[in-house]
């Protein structure tokens, strides 16, 4: 691979792990937003299926054992785990799993969470149980895009495109050292960083006394188009990389080239 293939490779490598990283972006907002449109007490799932849900405690009680639920069908079950405190809000939460029986019809059921000793609904703390048919017909009335569209979760397809970025920058990392090297060979070098200073802007290239760079040395500089657009002069050679000071009327970018020649 000659150094115009290496460099064209790499500049569509780098694009393509850019795409995959706005995919990536988009498709965890589409599952956040999909959960924050939905109400925190709202929970949805099949029958036959446990479903994962937790709620706030509208009394002070010391045990889970104190509490109790009332559902309008026996084929909608909650049975409760733990207490603890939010994450985010704080507060004191219970934890539980509703369990859905096989033969639950489809609908949405209303499950009123409190103490024992306590059975008034205005204290108590109310779920809403969304269960769909199929898992088809959930994802037709799920708030994520993803999910309507494509018939997958979201979450997985965000996780799908993180191997893809790791190989595309991956491949961006070892085209840039191949492009480096061909560089190098020919006596040229990418400007990779420039910093301004009081005694004019500095920059820094891949060149140096491996290559028979010396300070001093004079430096053809070629924009992106191959262009000649000025010429500096070694200030500080170390082994394998350089610095060199820009005339003011110079106006350089990282990605242009110097050149010994």
């Amino acid at each position: 691979m000659n150094l115009a293939q290496s460099t064209l490779w790499r500049k569509w490598t780098g694009r393509l792990g850019a795409i995959f990283c706005l995919l990536l972006f988009l498709a965890i907002m589409d599952a956040l937003v999909a959960r924050f449109r939905e109400p925190l007490n709202h929970f949805s799932g099949l029958p036959g299926s446990e479903t994962p849900v937790s709620g706030p405690l509208t009394e002070k009680i010391t045990d889970i054992s104190q509490l109790t639920f009332q559902a309008p069908s026996p084929d909608i079950r909650l049975v409760f785990e733990t207490l603890q405190t939010g994450y985010w809000f704080g507060g004191d939460l219970w934890t539980g799993k509703v369990m859905i029986e096989p033969g639950a019809r489809p609908g949405r059921y209303h499950l009123f969470v409190h103490s024992k000793t306590n059975p008034r609904k205005n204290s108590a703390s109310l779920l809403e149980i969304e269960v769909f048919k199929d898992l088809a017909s959930s994802y037709r009335e799920s708030n994520s895009l993803i999910k309507r569209t494509l018939s997958l979760n979201p979450w997985a397809v965000a996780l799908s495109f993180i191997p893809f970025i790791l190989l595309s920058f991956g491949a961006v990392f070892y085209l840039s050292h191949r492009a480096e090297h061909l560089l190098a060979a020919q006596g040229k070098a990418e400007i990779y960083r420039m910093t301004n200073e009081e005694n004019g802007c500095l920059i820094y290239f891949g060149l140096g006394r491996n290559q028979g760079l010396e300070p001093g040395g004079r430096l053809t500089i070629y924009d992106h188009q191959g262009r000649e657009i000025g010429s500096v002069f070694a200030q500080e050679v170390f082994e394998g990389h350089s610095t060199a000071r820009l005339n003011p009327d110079l106006i350089v970018f990282p990605g242009f080239i110097v050149s010994q020649s």
